[in-house]
């Protein structure tokens, strides 16, 4: 029961928003942009400005680390400090350009150039509306804003975790919320809608479900967000 509700919640918060972050662009269907390297997002679930950059990214089909910046968080909230200037996010790093950017807009902007052909003079127009129904939506779930470790994470995992995931999915949300909560980093697979990336979750897999949890540290793999949660919660809940 409880985890329906749960379910229903994080429900809430995709209706919320419309959706955004189910489906890919058609440019990038065609067009699936694979970088070298993986880009680096400094993010945590709660904060309205992160979401609209996951959005974007789930939309545009690009893979990303997500470096779980969380308040409380240690070492990654201090790499944007020391590397920027200041504790602010969401901040994207790209190293196949050397570009390394703060603000939502601005780096939804860049992703389109760089990797979507391009954002809508429409797209522009609406931001400051999206920016206040992503706040608005947040509200709804204030989750995935604060580390719950007792200290910040000594060390990340040897190696990344993966989840195969899109930004719309209320079930992924219930794993990232806790991957922020723990302060793991994650390679974050995109697979919304009319992904070039599907065929190979399901070859991993056996499915196209989301969320799909793999993690080369144990070798477990793992579909249903209510076992990635308790795998997590008892894998790395110490920190």
């Amino acid at each position: 029961m409880i985890s329906k509700l749960n379910n229903a919640h994080s429900l809430l918060v995709s209706v919320a928003r419309l959706g955004l972050g189910l489906t890919v662009t058609e440019y990038c269907r065609e067009n699936p942009p694979r970088p070298e390297m993986p880009l680096e997002l400094y993010q945590y679930e709660g904060c309205p400005f992160c979401r609209k950059v996951r959005e974007a990214m789930s939309r545009l089909d690009l893979a990303y680390i997500s470096r779980s910046s969380a308040k409380g968080a240690g070492a990654n909230r201090y790499f944007v400090s020391a590397r920027a200037g200041k504790t602010q996010f969401p901040f994207l790093v790209d190293p196949n350009t050397g570009a390394e950017l703060y603000e939502s807009e601005a780096i939804i902007d860049y992703l389109a150039e760089t990797y979507g052909g391009g954002r809508s003079a429409l797209a522009k127009a609406v931001a400051p509306l999206s920016t206040l129904n992503s706040a608005l939506a947040g509200g709804l779930r204030p989750r995935g804003l604060s580390s719950r470790l007792k200290k910040p994470r000594d060390a990340q995992p040897e190696q990344l975790l993966e989840l195969y995931n899109f930004e719309a999915s209320p079930f992924c949300r219930k794993v990232r919320e806790v991957l922020d909560e723990l302060e793991l980093d994650a390679l974050i697979q995109n697979v919304a809608k009319g992904s070039k990336r599907r065929p190979e979750l399901v070859k991993r897999g056996g499915q196209m479900m989301v969320p799909f949890l793999v993690d080369p540290n144990t070798g477990r793999q793992l579909y249903e967000s209510d076992d990635i949660v308790a795998y997590l919660r008892a894998t790395y809940k110490g920190g």
